[in-house]
């Protein structure tokens, strides 16, 4: 009827009727493409990790309508990078501080354990300053200090405070760093590592002292005033007396033939770790993290007992290549992000390492 009126109207020709059809038709259709951010990675068949408590339908009406309400930031959708394949693509066409002068990433849309937390980006927040050519040293950590939990509550109040190194390889790349640059007292250290590679310091408090005169006396030239350090002090002797390690393969199952041992057990019942206590858990074992991960999806118990956990997730990715990730197929870098927003959806706050 509506139809039969509008073609005999003489004042308003058919002609209009059908531009501004097909100008909302593409409006519709743009809009939908611009803001429909992850459609095709889940129908990429390439994802599969933690979309189990979202229906189909659940999922085409958030996409549909995304917003940042509990309800979206409850599931993976909330922590998935936001943006259409298309804008990541063209980037690069326009000036962008966060594309090339920004050492850090931009805040993620939703919040983990009510803080402010950095985006799960596929193309930088993985290795950041790596990625754009900032530093040469993939090891490099900068991106990650303005997101440390630790840096907006203060974890040194409870009076246990542990964190468990998985996979510590040697002092330096790790244990050094959290004893320095994470802003909390561990009154425990757990560390582990299955070769020969981490090796125990000497004990520093006599270095220190020896040091501590030669250290403020040196001259720098154009500088009289200031302090040159001749060597950085390692771990001292009081320090390590709080740490214990463990020649074990860190792992989903306990196998005694392998030196293998169950770390989710291991955190509950040997450590008898609570909710209550401080725990940040840096994790770096060679690909044995994705089965320990999505057991810990389903354990609603892990995120209670973790503060703050930092994994890196290997998969196969040209970025990572000459580093012999290829190892890692068929795991890729968009089931990595996957599994990091999934975590995120279940309440850990974690980061990608480094």
């Amino acid at each position: 009827m509506t139809f039969m009126l509008v073609a005999s109207s003489p004042r308003v020709p058919t002609l209009v009727y059908i531009s501004i059809s097909l100008v909302l038709s593409i409006y519709i259709v743009i809009n939908g493409f611009k803001r429909n951010s992850i459609e095709f990675r889940l129908g990429s068949g390439a994802l599969r990790a933690d979309v189990n408590s979202l229906s189909e339908e659940s999922l085409s009406s958030s996409l549909a309508r995304p917003t940042r309400d509990a309800a979206i930031c409850s599931s993976v959708l909330g922590h998935l990078p936001a943006g259409s394949r298309a804008e990541l693509f063209l980037r690069w066409k326009k000036p962008d501080p966060w594309e090339q002068m920004k050492w850090i990433g931009k805040p993620a849309r939703c919040r983990v354990k009510g803080q402010l937390i950095e985006n799960l980006d596929e193309l930088y927040n993985f290795r950041r300053g790596y990625a754009l050519k900032f530093v040469s040293n993939v090891e490099d950590k900068a991106h990650l200090l303005p997101w440390l939990l630790a840096s907006r509550l203060n974890l040194n109040l409870p009076e246990r405070r542990v964190y468990l190194d998985l996979g510590a390889n040697a002092l330096e790349t790790s244990i050094q760093w959290f004893m320095r640059s994470y802003p909390c007292d561990f009154t425990e250290v757990h560390a582990f590592e299955i070769s020969d590679s981490l090796k125990l310091p000497p004990e520093m408090d006599d270095l220190v002292e020896q040091e501590q005169g030669a250290n403020n006396t040196l001259e720098i030239r154009s500088n009289s005033g200031a302090i040159a350090v001749k060597e950085t002090p390692g771990i001292p002797k009081w320090m390590l007396k709080r740490m214990t390690f463990y020649n074990n393969f860190v792992s989903d199952a306990d196998d005694e033939a392998t030196k293998a041992l169950n770390i989710t057990r291991f955190m509950k019942q040997k450590l008898k770790l609570k909710p209550s206590d401080t725990v940040v858990v840096k994790m770096d074992i060679e690909s044995s993290e994705w089965p320990i991960l999505e057991r810990w999806l389903q354990d609603p118990d892990m995120p209670e007992l973790i503060d703050e956990l930092f994994v890196e997730l290997h998969y196969m990715h040209p970025s990572m290549s000459g580093y012999d990730w290829d190892a890692w197929a068929p795991r890729t870098r968009i089931q990595a992000t996957h599994l990091l927003a999934s975590l995120r959806s279940k309440g850990f706050f974690v980061h990608p390492w480094p």
